[in-house]
């Protein structure tokens, strides 16, 4: 790392003369600088030890933003003294990416001080509240909405509903749910046995999966919007390291002919979803702080096909129509392995709430 501080005649430390612009002291090792240090110098050692920051960043950021598939390349062809290594710099994004969204999924418009059992049972008030409203006027197009959506409202009315005294066969007839709001509001207290003993009340076989849904829906139920999203990101996040082998692994299958080692691929997986969290923290900053509207982030979906397309054009050096080509293969497959670790990282969410 290059210091602008300016050099000592000798080792503060041990007292060796320095030769010519030695930056190290080769008797103890203590770097060869002043300690009347400018803040930015400061800041710059403090990123250096955090992240091991260094002037390599921007020539990595230069290469990695506008010139989609270079650094790969680059890397592929031995010349990495000058920048980032993967690794390193997709720990540096990925905490600078998922630190955004905690904080954008945390933003007080995500409801976090009501839990989400109190959320549904406003809603379900509405709902009711809207279907005695279009219940007394003509049977119009949104009244039959509504109308037809009674039911769920009446289990989720049946389901939150924890000021209600009823236990009777009539009321869960009436709201559609399997335990009584008196049962509800007991459920924590219960034992195994006294669990086992709801369930066969209410015709459901004990086991191990109906006992962890009912206690774990309870969870749910109590905790907030803000829980809930954090354990999301830390699905998202665990996700990724499952994903990203995924693309690499992709990538080997389709440019087999190749014969490239596994690692060589994952390098340029690593580079991609680099760019693309850089993208997208980009994206919540502007809606964070510039109120730009969150629905502008879908153009990041024609500039990510985009840069993809050239970066597999520039890194494996093919023609256009096999690029195209493997480019296609490669989008689908990954966007359904995408859109199952969504779905698995929603479900870790909830289980781990």
């Amino acid at each position: 790392m290059a210091h602008s501080a300016s050099p000592l005649a000798a080792c503060a430390n041990c007292e060796r003369p320095f030769i010519a612009a030695e930056n190290f002291c080769p008797n103890c090792g203590q770097q060869n600088h002043a300690l009347d240090l400018s803040f930015g110098h400061v800041a710059e050692e403090v990123l250096e030890g955090v992240f091991h920051f260094d002037s390599k960043v921007f020539r990595t950021l230069r290469l990695l933003l506008f010139a989609p598939g270079a650094l790969t390349r680059r890397f592929w062809e031995g010349r990495r003294v000058a920048y980032v290594p993967p690794v390193r710099l997709y720990i540096f994004i990925s905490f600078l990416f998922f630190l955004l969204l905690s904080v954008a999924l945390h933003a007080p418009e995500h409801g976090e001080r009501h839990t989400i059992g109190q959320q549904l049972q406003q809603t379900s008030i509405r709902f009711r509240a809207d279907s005695i409203r279009l219940a007394r006027t003509q049977p119009t197009a949104d009244a039959k909405r509504v109308l037809l959506n009674r039911r769920h409202v009446r289990f989720l009315n049946g389901f939150v509903n924890s000021d209600v005294n009823s236990d009777t066969a009539d009321y869960r007839r009436w709201n559609g749910v399997l335990y009584t709001p008196l049962e509800w509001r007991e459920l924590p207290t219960y034992s195994a046995s006294q669990f086992d003993a709801l369930l066969l009340r209410h015709g459901q076989e004990p086991s191990f999966l109906s006992r962890f849904m009912g206690r774990q829906g309870y969870r749910i139920m109590q905790s907030t919007d803000s829980e809930v999203s954090h354990q999301f990101v830390r699905g998202i996040s665990l996700m990724m390291f499952v994903l990203m082998p995924v693309f690499a692994l992709l990538l080997k299958l389709l440019y087999l002919r190749r014969r490239q080692y596994y690692l060589a691929h994952l390098m340029f997986a690593i580079h991609v979803h680099c760019f693309v969290f850089l993208l997208c923290s980009l994206s919540m900053i502007l809606t964070l702080f510039a109120r730009v509207p969150a629905k502008s982030a879908l153009l990041l979906v024609p500039l990510v096909a985009v840069y993809l397309l050239a970066a597999q054009r520039e890194a494996y050096q093919q023609n256009w129509l096999k690029t195209v080509a493997k480019f296609s293969v490669l989008t689908g497959l990954y966007s359904v392995t995408i859109a199952g670790g969504m779905m698995a990282a929603l479900i870790l969410s909830l289980v781990l709430v």
